[in-house]
């Protein structure tokens, strides 16, 4: 039996002060679009001595809703933020189906979706991994760390379980995981759910977005409405499905079966984080205690962090990011 070992608040502040990671203007940034038809966005925060070819310093990113490497900026800042706080390299993935430069779902991952499912899609973002890491001159042994946020902490999930055998995870880390709350089961619950995902959308990311330091001031411009309404013509599909399919994935099972798998790519060693924020709608700290303690139960070693005064959309703020995912590694590195 695995046990929570570390339990911690990161306290509020004002995010809009954060200081740039180390490193923040030194990062070297790309997009390209793979053969299996999704973008992939790579930004190079490595030390350039030590940037060897085969270091253990990869973090796979997995998108939340709506976001893509090519029509949100807010995405490539996320990568960029995280290599410069890593300094590692981010590789940043699109969810299939959803980007607007990218082909349209497919009718095999939309069915999945359906069903809760998660691993075809998964599969074809390991195919665009693979092309992104081949293209710096990496292969699967260099990925240690996979994270996701909102949407992205189910797809993570995934990930972890349909990993190539050279891939061995030293951290998963799954940020405001949304749709564990068990009344958002049934049609009026998923009706709930979807109200309580738009909401910080109407009420909360104009102004979190505004409150952007100043290093990442051009995401105060972001219109989130005007790229949802392009997505919601153009990506019906990649924005309807998705939802569907976190309401009825089982998130917990999904990870046990990755570290009970042959060749797992998590085990007993590997360090999940869970974190969500103290004033999320979408991802309840009451829920995520739940999950922690059943990854524990199942043998993992989890830290669970709580963001006070944190919420969904604290995410599009680098500051909050940025700081998070320092916090968060200064922690775990001091056990």
């Amino acid at each position: 039996m695995g046990e929570i070992f570390l339990s911690k608040t990161i306290p509020k502040e004002d995010w809009q002060q954060t200081p740039p990671p180390d490193g923040w203007n030194d990062v070297d940034c790309y997009r390209i679009e793979t053969d299996s038809g999704l973008g992939v966005y790579m930004a190079d925060g490595r030390k350039k001595d030590n940037s060897g070819k085969r270091d253990r310093n990869v973090t796979i990113i997995l998108p939340p809703w709506s976001d893509g490497t090519y029509h949100n900026p807010i995405s490539q800042a996320r990568t960029k933020a995280t290599a410069a706080t890593e300094h590692s390299l981010a590789v940043y993935v699109d969810n299939p189906g959803v980007e607007l430069e990218v082909p349209p779902m497919k009718k095999d991952i939309r069915r999945a979706l359906y069903r809760g499912d998660f691993k075809r899609s998964a599969t074809q973002q390991w195919d665009a991994i693979e092309q992104a890491l081949d293209s710096a001159g990496l292969g699967f042994e260099a990925v240690a760390r996979v994270m996701g946020a909102s949407l992205g902490a189910h797809i993570a999930a995934a990930i972890s379980r349909t990993a190539p055998g050279e891939v061995y995870l030293d951290r998963l880390d799954l940020l405001e995981t949304p749709g564990l709350n068990k009344e958002y089961k049934g049609a009026i619950g998923f009706l709930r759910f979807v109200g309580n995902f738009l909401h910080h959308y109407d009420d909360q990311c104009p102004e979190i977005l505004q409150s952007n330091p100043c290093w990442a001031k051009e995401l105060r411009k972001v219109d989130s409405k005007l790229t949802i309404a392009k997505l919601a013509l153009r990506r019906t599909a990649g924005l309807a499905c998705y939802p569907i399919g976190i309401i009825r994935h089982d998130i917990t099972g999904t990870i046990i079966e990755a570290k009970d798998r042959k060749n797992p790519a998590i085990d007993g060693n590997t360090i999940m984080t869970i974190l969500n924020g103290s004033e999320s709608l979408i991802s309840l700290s009451s829920c995520n205690d739940r999950l922690a303690q059943n990854l524990a139960r199942a043998g993992l070693k989890v830290a669970r962090f709580e963001s006070e005064g944190g919420s969904h959309a604290s995410q599009d703020n680098l500051g909050w990011w940025s700081s998070m995912q320092r916090q968060i590694s200064q922690t775990i590195s001091r056990l």
